[in-house]
């Protein structure tokens, strides 16, 4: 298939309300592509030099004029030159450009942007899959992946939420698939770094809120901080808010004190909220909702025993309600929504045995999850498989020790991308936060660590569930700088053929 591109502009119309020196002959500049990749520029295209945390862009100019550039914009106050720009706020305007050079996709969509600790994806391609039960064309850009038009994945995601090139690009490509909506991620980092600038946003969501990427954002407040940025500086039209959370109900104040011109909606099991759910389990332990909106009470089930997953799909329901779309005939279609590849991905053992597979990798993630294990599964042994990534956020691993030390009856600490980090540094880290005496064991080989618990829950005559959490959809362990092949699921159908 062709590949769509956009067509060529002026530089003067790019960079109009951002380039404030003057400098003639910018209307004399066409500009046929843009990158920040000196590897992706051809003849008469725009390239950014940015500073980034491993390469600097100012590095690759001369590569990228030798490869045809027609100029350069750079975040360098020392670099000179005819066709060398310097914009003090590089990094701030690039979505704006990107935006403009794809002409303004995002104004030709129903945009959804979804933020929080955890429950993103789940919640963007709960998005997509709504609409289309309404009959709707909602593309979506996750963690597991970016669909164009809300069917199939086309492209893989590096990223949570792209740079603002791939990701106007892909607006762009949307549009031209005949897409109406987009769902897409914000995560914090994408935030801080003014990734969505330049985006229309008609309705932004909060999923949740706790301890996550402190390696990053140095502090909890920083964090957080980042997270307001979709609400307070992007002008979202349609705000959801689940108020189950801290931030939430912060949010939530300061729209309303500062009388924003948004709509404000929040989501909670509080009766006191806009849409107010309380959930009851079926006898084969999965949920039946009850949901209060601002019009009616409606009741459906769901195919999923983890009432955080139902919440995101409240979070779902609501951007639809809230921006006029009638559901009424969706409802009783709930029950056979899809939950995203390892988001609380039951694998059945045996009889008696099951195991999960969940992405869950912060301290609230894996508390929600074997919280809602234990609930369902009462009169069970919980067996526990997790790690923590390297070269990350040092300060969740004992917090992480502690919750799963709290809730497992068996626990086994393993590696999760260690990357360049000392595995047993990492597992020590967690063990710093075990507060019991549980059965501990430290397997650090992730295949072992899978293998052994499966055996031992084979031979147990209880009933068993097991719980292998961090890593949900990805199909890699990052060692020593190499990503080398891996899938929790893949490795539990490997065992169970074994058998």
């Amino acid at each position: 298939m062709k590949k769509i591109s956009a067509k060529s502009i002026n530089l003067d119309v790019l960079l109009d309300g951002l380039y404030e020196e003057s400098f003639k002959g910018l209307n004399e500049i066409s500009i046929k592509g843009i990158s920040l990749d000196s590897r992706e520029i051809y003849e008469n295209f725009l390239f950014f030099a940015l500073k980034g945390e491993k390469l600097d862009g100012n590095d690759f100019i001369n590569e990228a004029f030798s490869r045809g550039a027609s100029a350069v914009l750079t975040d360098s106050k020392h670099l000179k030159d005819s066709k060398i720009l310097y914009l003090p706020d590089l990094k701030e305007s690039l979505g704006i450009i990107s935006s403009r050079f794809y002409n303004n996709p995002s104004q030709n969509l129903e945009t959804f942007c979804v933020t929080g600790t955890n429950g993103k994806t789940s919640c963007v391609e709960l998005i997509s899959q709504i609409a289309k039960l309404i009959n709707l064309q909602c593309g979506y850009i996750s963690t597991i992946g970016i669909s164009l038009d809300g069917k199939n994945i086309t492209k893989p995601s590096s990223l949570t939420t792209p740079n603002p090139i791939n990701l106007q690009r892909s607006f762009f490509e949307m549009v031209h698939k005949d897409s109406k909506q987009v769902a897409f991620e914000a995560s914090s980092h994408g935030l801080e770094q003014a990734r969505i600038a330049g985006t229309s946003i008609d309705t932004a969501i909060l999923t949740s809120f706790s301890h996550d990427h402190l390696d990053y954002h140095k502090n909890f407040e920083s964090y957080k901080n980042a997270k307001k940025k979709l609400f307070t500086e992007l002008k979202p039209k349609n705000v959801i808010l689940n108020i189950d959370n801290i931030l939430g109900k912060e949010i939530y104040k300061e729209l309303i004190q500062n009388k924003e011109s948004c709509s404000v909606f929040t989501v909670s099991n509080s009766e006191e909220s806009d849409f107010y759910y309380s959930f009851s389990r079926k006898k084969d332990r999965k949920l039946n909702v009850a949901l209060n909106t601002p019009n009616k009470e409606i009741h459906f089930s769901l195919n999923t025993i983890s009432r955080p997953l139902a919440s995101n799909v409240i979070c779902a329901i609501a951007s639809f309600i809230t921006r006029g779309f009638n559901l009424d005939k969706v409802y009783p279609l709930l029950k056979d929504l899809d939950f995203p590849e390892g988001r609380m991905e039951l694998i059945p053992l045996s009889k008696k045995n099951n195991c999960f597979v969940d992405y869950a990798h912060t301290p609230e993630a894996l508390k929600s999850s074997l919280i809602e294990l234990k609930d369902a599964f009462k009169k069970t042994n919980i067996w526990c498989i997790f790690g923590c990534g390297g070269d990350r956020d040092k300060d969740k691993r004992p917090l992480m020790g502690e919750v799963a030390g709290e809730l497992s009856d068996f626990l086994i600490i393993t590696n999760d991308n260690p990357r360049t980090e000392n595995e047993m540094d990492i597992i020590n880290g967690i063990r710093q936060g075990l507060r019991n005496n549980l059965k501990v064991k430290i397997i650090p080989n992730r295949e072992k660590a899978i293998s052994f618990c499966l055996r031992e829950i084979e031979q147990n005559n209880e009933k068993n569930i097991l719980l292998i959490a961090g890593k949900g959809h990805e199909s890699y362990q990052d060692i020593s700088g190499r990503k080398l092949p891996f899938s929790d699921h893949e490795e539990v159908k490997k065992f169970l053929e074994n058998m």
